[in-house]
């Protein structure tokens, strides 16, 4: 088997390299459009930083603070109109995944001549360079600053689609585990959620063993099982920050495919329906479906299964031990709590399956009506 390892993201991580935003910024443009969403980053000053920063390097700045969670095409194509009309050379996220995503999407949709939905929909990619890219995490979560991928939702069809390019590698991630302290502690437990189940999926759902890639996925898992009650606990606490902001980096990277291939995130897959049709928090989503998924993978994975309860939790049951970790960090949903109608769940189960289409290289049968099954295991 050949590996092809490229890794073209330039990632300056640690405290206070937020600073480095004016030099990386000089070298990419003249004009950017930042991308972000209305909340927290304006309220802790985050987002006057980063104007400051560009300001600083005489960077003529387009602020596009209209993102919201689950990004929306309808969001996407109004800042890719503004970005047309400013003539900008140059896109900056600032924020957790949505903003990442839709800076990346709206990126995407400057290299189209229509609708940015009808292009994702029908995977129909634009041919040529696309705007450099510049990743500002200020969320340990979802790992966008160190891969090509965009998740979009499109609202009037209650769908949530993956853009997958590799010109959508960010130039530059400027990872600053200072911007998440203030993160409150439901956001800090769904974001560790988000980067396990980025390592369990593949981990999970992979047939063969590679002592170098399940290595790195179990030393992966093991610290985000160890720092995440710490940072829910206490907020302020730099190291775990600093820890779980390293592991959302690296868990969507290519890194943790070195060693061998990995298998594949057909929970993410199931998920999209759900926060498609109810706009809940992704990881709110996966907290409610992972149990269910390990139970439908223990036939045919139970190898696996039995190894992540042995090497991360140093227990046999892994689901148990899974369920209780999640109930540690006061993110044990059920669909029901999520607000999911339980007579909607044969509906989604065959939208997951048209709008997620890599669910069928999940391990087994993975239908319309083994979905249906396991929404319906994971709504009580």
């Amino acid at each position: 088997m050949i590996t092809t390892f490229d890794l073209s993201t330039r990632i300056i991580f640690g405290v206070g390299s937020i600073s480095s935003l004016n030099h990386e910024a000089s070298l990419l443009g003249r004009h950017a459009l930042l991308v972000t969403g209305k909340g927290a980053v304006r309220r802790l000053g985050i987002l006057e930083r980063a104007l400051f920063l560009l300001k600083e390097a005489c960077i003529q700045t387009t602020l596009f603070d209209h993102v919201e969670p689950n990004p929306r095409s309808s969001t996407v194509d109004e800042g890719i109109k503004l970005a047309r009309a400013k003539g900008v050379d140059l896109i900056i996220a600032l924020g957790g995944g949505s903003a990442m995503d839709a800076a990346k999407a709206i990126a995407f949709g400057l290299a189209c001549n229509g609708p940015v939905w009808d292009y994702i929909q029908q995977e129909e990619y634009p041919e040529g360079d696309l705007l450099p890219l510049i990743m500002i995490p200020t969320v340990a979560a979802s790992g966008s600053e160190a891969n090509g991928n965009a998740v979009i939702s499109n609202w009037e069809k209650h769908e949530k689609r993956v853009i997958s390019d590799n010109r959508l590698q960010p130039k530059v991630s400027l990872v600053d585990p200072l911007l998440t302290l203030s993160l409150p502690p439901r956001q800090t437990a769904q974001g560790g959620v988000d980067i396990f189940c980025h390592i369990a999926e593949p981990y999970l759902t992979v047939a063969d063993t590679s002592p170098l890639r399940d290595g790195m996925a179990e030393l992966a898992m093991r610290l985000v099982v160890e720092y995440l009650p710490k940072a829910v606990q206490t907020p302020h606490d730099l190291q775990s920050r600093t820890q779980l902001s390293w592991l959302s980096t690296i868990a969507c990277s290519q890194f943790m495919s070195l060693g061998g291939k990995s298998g594949n995130m057909t929970m993410h897959g199931l998920e999209h329906a759900l926060s498609g049709y109810y706009d809940i928090a992704h990881a709110d989503g996966l907290a409610a479906l992972l149990p269910a998924y390990m139970r439908n993978l223990y036939p045919v994975r139970r190898h696996r299964i039995e190894m992540l309860g042995e090497k991360v939790f140093g227990q046999t049951d892994g689901i148990l031990a899974v369920e209780n970790w999640l109930k540690k960090n006061n993110i044990n949903f059920s669909l029901k709590d999520l607000g999911v109608a339980e007579a909607k769940i044969e509906e989604i189960a065959a939208a997951a399956i048209v709008m997620s289409p890599w669910v069928k290289n999940h391990p087994g049968v993975l239908d319309k009506r083994v979905a249906t099954s396991l929404y319906s295991t994971a709504f009580n």
